[in-house]
């Protein structure tokens, strides 16, 4: 017991000696160790600023809708005449390129959906998708992810927000994407 109240002492007067050395400290010291100190206390918070948000120092600005990343593909499939696009299989690591025949049922799937077909990510998606979509554009890429019959995602490859997913029920078999993929690369 003897033992712990003096290093409980000891700890006091060491807190005491050093309260005195800060109090002591003139301005520029004490600015330069707010400075450093001030960047540990923030790590890991996030503050919102309207639809900015600050995390770990970095500045996002919220995703303006849930159908942002699907307009700016839609507008590089109607603006530029020239795409590629890959398919990949992701199980079985098969690649196939698509067609004039193909990316135009890709154009049209874009033009049959609605802005209801746009949903916050599915409880009940998988985390890796059966096939990937690759499109690349003059100065753009983007992928979309058919995860099955019903759902995919769209995201640029340089993307800064989440994906945009997208439930395809009510767009006709003929345009369903998954069809598309199973069509060029059969399971």
């Amino acid at each position: 017991m003897c033992f712990y109240n003096l290093l409980y002492s000891f700890s006091i007067y060491l807190f005491r000696e050093y309260l005195y050395k800060v109090v002591t400290l003139n301005r520029k010291t004490l600015y330069i160790i707010s400075i450093l100190i001030l960047p540990i206390l923030f790590i890991g918070c996030t503050i919102k600023l309207g639809s900015y948000s600050i995390n770990n120092f970095t500045v996002t600005k919220k995703k303006p809708n849930n159908y942002f990343y699907t307009n700016l593909l839609i507008k590089n499939l109607v603006t530029q005449s020239k795409v590629k696009v890959e398919l990949l299989d992701t199980n079985f690591s098969k690649e196939a390129d698509l067609s004039s025949e193909d990316i135009d049922t890709i154009k049209k799937f874009s033009k049959s959906i609605k802005k209801s077909n746009f949903i916050e990510k599915p409880k009940d998606i998988s985390d890796k998708p059966q096939y990937k979509l690759f499109l690349n554009f003059d100065k753009e890429k983007f992928v979309i992810n058919v995860y099955n019959e019903k759902y995919i995602s769209v995201y640029p490859w340089d993307g800064t927000y989440s994906m945009d997913y997208v439930d395809m029920e009510g767009i006709q078999p003929l345009y369903n994407l998954y069809g598309l993929c199973k069509y060029l690369i059969p399971r």
